[in-house]
């Protein structure tokens, strides 16, 4: 049997235009995520990153190739999988309170063990004590912390998220990494994140998948050979650290310029 909790095949992603045009995002992308591996998607801006991992996830059909996880085709969202958007403040629902808001995610089990998902979970964010209070109550770094509370609160396989810690301030950002760090550190769920910060990345990451510019392929894939589990401060610090982001973004860069080279070549 095979150790992959997803394989994406030759996945081609088109959208129409409002002139009724076809504009190719992703051609013929295809990657392996295994059995609790965290793997990140960079790329340069307008690559299709995110339109990849609507994809993936069964939230958005593909125009070509196919998805498989679990060893089973998807067509919408499956069980088991669960996703992490990048704005807190739609993902949550204000009427509600952050304890209902997580348990949300766990709608199939009994109520005694959806309360006792919910607390678990919340614990693990560092949210114990915060169930019934309202997301607008909270700080930014909390709200994403309850989303990520929901997301776990099934016990997923897969975790995606979409530039998760994009809306929050650095330091924030920072303590939201070691949040995902400690949360797959102690599962066995596997990651796949879509992001821009080449440096989050390589910190959190097994394997880190470079796309081209659009129509988007994987230009590269650098393995991350940095000792877990990981500190901010003693592993951003170390040579390998700054070597490995300083390959991402030099990966980076020569899509970025390609996709240059191709906007000129279309209006020459």
């Amino acid at each position: 049997m095979s150790d992959s909790v997803l394989s994406i095949r030759n996945l081609q992603v088109s959208i129409q235009s409002r002139d009724g045009s076809m504009n190719e995002i992703t051609r013929d992308v295809s990657l392996e995520l295994k059995e609790h591996e965290f793997v990140s998607i960079v790329g340069p801006s307008g690559s299709g990153k995110t339109t990849l991992l609507r994809a993936a996830s069964g939230l958005r059909p593909p125009s070509g190739g196919e998805v498989i996880f679990d060893q089973k085709p998807i067509n919408d969202v499956p069980k088991g999988l669960a996703i992490v958007f990048q704005e807190y403040n739609k993902s949550l629902f204000p009427w509600l309170t952050i304890g209902k808001n997580v348990a949300m995610g766990a709608a199939e089990y009994s109520n005694q063990e959806r309360a006792e998902r919910v607390e678990k979970a919340l614990i693990q964010v560092g949210l114990s004590g915060f169930a019934t209070r309202y997301p607008w109550e909270l700080s930014g770094g909390m709200q994403q912390r309850a989303a990520l509370a929901r997301a776990m609160v099934s016990n997923p396989r897969l975790l995606m998220m979409d530039e998760p810690f994009a809306s929050v301030d650095a330091l924030t950002r920072n303590h939201l990494e070691d949040v995902v760090q400690r949360l797959w550190d102690s599962s066995t769920f596997a990651a796949l994140m879509v992001t821009h910060d080449v440096g989050e990345a390589v910190y959190l990451s097994d394997r880190v998948l470079v796309l081209s510019a659009r129509p988007s392929t994987v230009l590269a894939e650098i393995k991350i050979d940095l000792a877990r589990p990981r500190s901010q401060i003693e592993t951003r610090r170390t040579g390998r650290f700054g070597e490995l982001v300083a390959e991402v973004l030099e990966r980076v860069e020569e899509a970025g310029r390609a996709s240059v080279g191709i906007e000129d070549t279309i209006q020459k």
